[in-house]
């Protein structure tokens, strides 16, 4: 639950005649987990959303609530507040409070597999109105990790972007100096009965033989890497990278947020690994292992699979 309160230069609470905040972003994660929700505990707003919104209007215990209903990926988050393509217009909406000094509102998601980020910006997102207060506005992401009540000062925030090799860096701190970090790299989709069944057989027995003593980390992809965080006993040895605010759907392992999209995750998988097993693949994974290889990471081929493992 978050609290917006206004207040002036001197620190004495403000009535402004209109205060309206936009969210965006409200989505699901895969297989309807992880779905976002925004609730007005006070303050009676009235709200905006488009025509074609994906967005469900419902009421919790008498107050008023979005739902979001599609699923959702980083490549389609909004980079600009007030420019937004006609799908993020569809997962948006728009409170609006009269005279009105502070409100509450919860954010939330139902049970899920990773944290899940919310974007928010004070002013209106699908339309233009006349604005009576001035108050410097940002488009603002929080991370959802507690449910205890949280004042927010309306100040515009910097965000400084993690590089790759920092996160990279971040996730060995994670794991622990002397903990080895075992990446499994393979195709999206199995070619073979044969190679599953590998992965099959192979995840529980290095689960079992080393893996109190290390962490297996996959891209959070379906195929291969799937298939081995599902198999790898009970899944507390296993870390599955996924970009921020996205989650793998795995049955099993960790949901662990590295970079912003697809593209930067794989960079991040291929600097912190200190081992990669290859499982069949295509160009992709024969880039990662090339890429490990270059830097002195152990590369290990299961060529029987085919493919870029070969």
């Amino acid at each position: 639950k978050v609290r917006f309160s206004v207040w002036d230069m001197e620190d004495r609470p403000l009535t402004v005649d209109t205060f309206r905040i936009s969210f965006y972003d409200l989505d699901t994660g895969p297989h309807s987990k992880s779905t976002e929700y925004i609730i007005a505990d006070n303050g009676d707003p009235s709200f905006h959303l488009t025509e074609d919104t994906q967005l469900k209007e419902t009421h919790v215990q008498g107050h008023l609530e979005f739902l979001a209903s599609e699923r959702g990926s980083a490549k389609d988050n909004p980079h600009e507040s007030k420019s937004l393509t006609n799908l993020q217009k569809q997962r948006s909406a728009v409170l609006a409070y009269k005279d009105t000094h502070s409100f509450d509102l919860t954010m939330g998601a139902s049970k899920g597999h990773s944290p899940r980020g919310f974007m928010f910006a004070l002013h209106s997102a699908l339309a233009c109105h006349d604005v009576k207060a001035a108050i410097t506005t940002t488009l603002t992401t929080t991370t959802l990790t507690t449910t205890t009540l949280t004042t927010t000062t309306l100040t515009t925030t910097t965000h400084t972007k993690e590089t790759p090799e920092a996160a990279a860096q971040r996730l060995r701190n994670e794991a622990g100096d002397d903990t080895p970090i075992i990446c499994i790299v393979g195709a999206t989709e199995s070619q073979s009965a044969d190679s599953e069944a590998l992965v099959k057989a192979i995840a529980p027995q290095l689960d079992e033989e080393i893996g109190s003593r290390a962490k297996f980390v996959t891209e959070g992809t379906v195929g291969v890497p799937e298939t081995f965080a599902e198999n790898c006993g009970d899944g507390s040895h296993v870390w599955n990278l996924v970009p921020s605010g996205e989650s793998s759907g795995f049955a099993q392992g960790a949901d662990i947020n590295a970079g912003e999209n697809a593209e930067e995750r794989q960079e991040i998988f291929g600097l912190v690994g200190d081992i990669y097993v290859t499982v069949e693949g295509d160009g992709e994974v024969s880039q990662t292992a090339k890429a490990a290889h270059a830097r002195g990471a152990t590369v290990i081929p299961l060529m029987r699979t085919g493919g870029a493992s070969d």
